[in-house]
């Protein structure tokens, strides 16, 4: 406040005390009495004259617009009383005199409540500074305390603060730094690209981040992380951005770090995957050692008793020829044993899933009928078989001779896992299976044949391995572990699967699920079953058949059908034939032969030399070229066989090329 108005400073904020402002009222006329007095003589002292006025604007300001109402009554009725010292009438003068002092009040009450209003509001706005000042310092404290660094920008991008991190960081001073291009501290690889983000930011009035290298004051490069968010004016216009930034440089070198060692992890991962898969690929081969042990001692143990037989009839029929009875004994005896091997080495191929089938259509049903007589001396007199068919019209396409084989391991592992008084039962079932519904078996409609019994049962660990090769429970020498091995195989060589349900006390059930056939394909491969072949001709066979003994066997049974044979030992020499002249009405080969060339590759060359030549795959063992002697559509003639199945083998040949 300036110096001259220091006397507005005395003007109470509220009206003085009755008391006081009777003092100040009564104290301004006095003075204005006295200087009256003092001018125009001791006896005028106390008549209505200009000298009142100043005392009505002190008692109107100091003591309250009443005071100075008060004053101006007592100054009238003294005044009123008093000589007038001009010669205007006393009325008049008084008249004047009012008005005068009227205006005086009314304008010294203004003037003081303009003053305690001014007073108000200087006092307020020094109140509002006040706090403006405590609110940015304290602002200022807080920001300058925190370890971030913090940014305010004007609408045309210039910084109007910064905090005390910031200017550490650009190491200058609150001016300098506000006003300094912090684009020279970018780094160079991170400059055009943060522009861009920055320009695209700015424009887009809404918060956006930013990271990159900043160079510091001391010269190291540090990844700043920077988010900034619009602030708006209570108008709603657009004043500028608030900015943040956070060192980031420990997070993105931890973020390195951790990368190195996610890539550290994996290349262990994969050393100890591969240390892993060499260990598995070693216990497969201790495993496969072992297999190969459990077949050299099982299937041994077998084909040495079925050598036995065939050695010892062959030895006694050579000991006495003329004995008929005995011969025709012997040779049953033989040819028993020789059966017996022949399953047993479709055993070892189903299992592998490499033996042949020879799939027909077939009413389970009916076949489980035909074998149940055959199934009860099989399961003795000691325990009950009962055979409970109920899926008479279902249909399936399978090798009957695998299943009947495949039903009788079944039905002989019950038997010997069940009690004297026990019971064996035999049941089919119609199903339609979601897919993966059992094992890996696709959606459709199967036939289920359980075989089931109330034996001793299996352990979960037992029934997990039943149908593993070589694997029985059953007394060294009783079992080569290969029966539901075999089973496994056939079922999944059917196009179906195997399983086995079984627990302690409870006996087992082992399940076979194989696809059926829909009525109008069974009724055609009933009635295609059941065709009668066609009665062969006389053909000129070329036999490719390197094993000598099989060939000489072949060799008389073919023409024992009255065929005329060209043997040949290898593929090349039975090219050489086809090449020439020679005429040839069917191919016999083996698929297995010496050389570069299997059956297989023989047959081709063969047809392309000479098409339409009817062709027969045989093999004991299909190996390697299983695969391709399936992609073909030559018959495979299984060995062993007999003239029977050879002659049937012909004639389908022939009738297959005569048709195409």
């Amino acid at each position: 406040m300036l110096p001259a108005l220091w006397p507005l400073r005395l003007i109470p904020r509220r009206s003085p005390p009755f008391l006081t402002g009777l003092a100040i009222t009564l104290g301004a006329l006095a003075g204005a009495a006295l200087i009256r007095g003092a001018a125009l003589g001791w006896e005028n002292a106390v008549g209505a004259s200009v000298t009142t006025l100043p005392a009505l604007i002190l008692a109107t300001l100091y003591a309250g617009p009443r005071w100075g109402w008060g004053a101006l009554t007592l100054a009238v009725v003294v005044g009123w009383h008093a000589p007038v010292i001009v010669t205007a009438p006393q009325t008049s003068v008084m008249i004047m005199f009012v008005i005068s002092a009227a205006l005086t009040v009314i304008v010294s009450s203004s003037l003081r409540e303009a003053l305690l209003r001014l007073d108000e509001a200087n006092a307020t706005q020094a109140a509002a500074q006040r706090t403006l000042e405590v609110t940015e310092n304290r602002f200022r404290t807080l920001a300058d305390s925190a370890p971030i660094l913090m940014w305010v920008t004007r609408s045309d991008g210039r910084r109007e603060f910064t905090n005390k991190a910031y200017n550490d960081f650009m190491g200058a001073d609150f001016v300098t730094a506000a006003e300094v291009d912090w684009r020279r501290f970018l780094h160079p690889d991170d400059l055009a690209r943060v522009l861009r983000e920055q320009v695209a930011g700015e424009s887009s009035r809404r918060l956006f981040t930013l990271e990159a290298r900043y160079r510091r004051a001391d010269g190291e490069f540090r990844w700043i992380r920077s988010v900034s968010q619009p602030r708006w004016g209570a108008d709603g216009a657009f004043d500028g951005f608030i900015g943040v930034g956070f060192d980031a440089t420990d997070a993105k070198q931890a973020e390195d770090d951790l990368k190195r060692i996610n890539d550290l992890l994996a290349e262990r991962v994969q050393e100890a995957l591969a240390g892993r898969d060499e260990a598995e690929a070693a216990l497969q081969r201790a495993q496969k050692l072992e297999a190969v042990g459990q077949l050299t001692g099982g299937v041994a143990h077998d084909f040495n008793n079925l050598l036995t037989v065939v050695i010892g009839a062959l030895d006694l029929m050579q000991r006495h020829p003329r004995d008929e009875a005995r011969r025709a004994r012997m040779i049953e005896a033989a040819l028993g044993a020789a059966r017996r091997g022949e399953r047993l080495t479709q055993q070892l191929l189903a299992f592998s899933r490499r033996q042949a089938l020879k799939p027909e259509p077939v009413q389970v049903d009916a076949l489980l009928k035909d074998s149940e007589a055959l199934l009860s001396r099989a399961v003795g007199e000691a325990v009950t078989l009962i055979v409970s068919p109920a899926a008479p019209d279902c249909v399936v396409n399978l090798d009957p001779s695998q299943f009947e084989a495949a039903v009788m391991n079944l039905v002989v592992n019950a038997r010997d896992a069940t009690p004297p008084g026990g019971m064996i039962r035999i049941e089919t079932l119609p199903v339609t299976l979601k897919a993966r519904q059992v094992e890996a078996l696709e959606a459709g409609e199967y036939l289920c044949v359980g075989v089931h019994d109330t034996g001793a049962g299996m352990d979960d660990a037992t029934a997990q391995r039943a149908f593993e090769p070589f694997f029985t429970t059953k007394a060294h020498g009783r079992g080569t572990g290969l029966g539901l091995s075999q089973v496994y195989g056939f079922a999944r060589q059917s196009g179906g699967t195997a399983t086995v349900d079984s627990a302690p006390g409870r006996g087992a059930s082992v399940s076979l699920y194989l696809p059926r056939v829909a009525a109008p394909e069974a009724a055609a491969l009933v009635a295609a079953g059941e065709a009668e072949p066609a009665r062969g001709r006389a053909l000129r066979i070329l036999l490719a058949e390197d094993d000598a003994q099989v060939a000489e066997l072949v060799e008389d049974m073919l023409r024992d059908l009255g065929h005329q044979v060209r043997r040949t030992e290898h593929a090349d020499a039975a090219l050489v034939v086809l090449r020439g002249r020679e005429p040839v009405d069917l191919l016999l080969t083996d698929l297995i032969m010496p050389g570069d060339k299997s059956g297989v590759d023989l047959a081709r060359e063969a047809v392309a030399l000479r098409p339409g030549l009817p062709v027969i795959l045989s093999s004991g063992y299909t190996g390697e070229v299983l695969s391709a002697a399936e992609d073909t559509s030559w018959p495979l003639l299984r060995k062993p066989y007999g003239a029977d199945q050879l002659a049937r083998c012909i004639a389908d040949a022939t009738k297959a090329t005569e048709a195409a």
